[in-house]
């Protein structure tokens, strides 16, 4: 649809990744005029798209369309740089792997009819209440009664609207080899030296393997070639090479002011320790669609946020993370591997657990230091 300089909608909603596309199925209102902007030409996610149980359960909440998986994880295998290696099994899937592709092209196709997704156009700045867009050819200005920062954790809505921007990330990168799979689980590396918590992942999909990581600074393609091999003995081409910034301060101090909220990494929304990018943006468009119907907007999405525990929750993570940061070392890695060797049986199990009843990270957590 083509927007005139004065055409206004009642939500505006930047970014159409897992967060945003949340808000617009979980808004009960068709008499809500809604439009959201997305700057890529077409849906998709920098994420892995591995979730949890818990997490594709409020998926098949949200979504009125079958969500595609291309596979079910029950293993891990977990490498401690230069310490040893342990076998991680559960007794049910504790891993899904989306099919992103057919999820976003689902998603767009269903998306609800009060909502006008505008591909190719990229979100400028605002000023009051009035949003600049800007298309390849065209420059628009569109009037809204709220504008919704999904935009990710480099927000050009937080910055213009000035709210708290996201404090820290890490470079997340993703990309495919089309060697096959030797297995049939997930490899999870920690080498604080180059990923940090977050580790770097290998996973079997699609007739080859994919590989991710998350780097305190900017890789170059060499960089990552150097890395897959040294840790997984792969050489060639990198297909399907993207990344993203990935948050890991916490959530931001104040995620709405007037007009303006902020959902998913835009407001810092992701797990710092353990990565829970995809179930914290989902929680928080739910969140928003059930505050967006309230007078209050603002403060309604941050009591229902609380009442998810998501920004506690990630509170916990976001310190734990400064505390590993700070002190990892060898022994924190010899340490971490007899935790790991100590609690094989149910490691896995426990950390789905977390993702369902994010109260019980911290039990988790203790059981490690303490």
């Amino acid at each position: 649809m083509e927007y005139q300089p004065t055409d206004s909608t009642d939500l505006l909603i930047v970014g159409a990744s897992f967060s945003g596309l949340t808000l617009a199925y979980s808004v009960h209102n068709p008499g809500l005029r809604s439009l959201i902007v997305e700057r890529k030409h077409r849906l998709w996610s920098p994420s892995t798209g591995l979730i949890t149980p818990p997490t594709l359960k409020l998926l098949e909440q949200v979504f009125p369309f079958g969500i595609p998986i291309i596979r079910a994880f029950t293993s891990m295998k977990v490498i401690f740089k230069d310490v040893g290696e342990v076998l991680l099994n559960s007794r049910e899937p504790f891993l899904f792997l989306l099919d992103k592709d057919s999820f976003f092209s689902a998603a767009e196709e269903h998306l609800p009819s009060s909502f006008t997704l505008t591909l190719g156009c990229s979100f400028v700045k605002t000023e009051n209440k009035t949003a600049k867009v800007q298309t390849h050819y065209t420059e628009t200005r569109i009037r809204y009664n709220l504008l919704v920062g999904a935009d990710g954790a480099l927000s050009k809505v937080a910055k213009s609207s000035g709210l708290p921007l996201v404090k820290e990330w890490l470079y997340g990168y993703e990309w495919k080899i089309s060697q096959p799979a030797v297995d049939d689980f997930i490899t999870f590396v920690v080498d604080p030296t180059v990923s940090r918590a977050y580790g770097i992942w290998m996973f079997p999909a699609n007739g080859g393997v994919r590989i991710g990581l998350a780097s305190k600074k900017p890789l170059r393609k060499t960089d990552v070639q150097s890395i897959m091999k040294q840790y997984f003995s792969f050489d060639g081409p990198l297909l399907d090479y993207k990344g993203g910034a990935i948050p890991i301060s916490g959530p931001v101090r104040a995620p709405f002011k007037e007009d303006v909220i902020l959902l998913g990494d835009a407001a810092g929304l992701c797990g710092p320790f353990l990565g829970d990018g995809i179930q914290t943006a989902v929680k928080s468009g739910i969140a928003a669609a059930r505050a967006v119907e309230q007078p209050n907007v603002g403060p309604s999405y941050v009591e229902l946020l609380k009442k998810t525990e998501v920004t506690k929750y990630l509170k916990q993570q976001a310190l734990l993370r400064s505390i590993w940061d700070r002190f990892v070392s060898k022994n924190t890695l010899k340490r971490l591997y007899k935790f790991t060797l100590r609690n094989q049986d149910h490691l896995l199990d426990d950390l789905t657990t977390i993702k369902e009843d994010p109260s019980s990270f911290l039990q988790i957590a203790r059981k490690f230091f303490g």
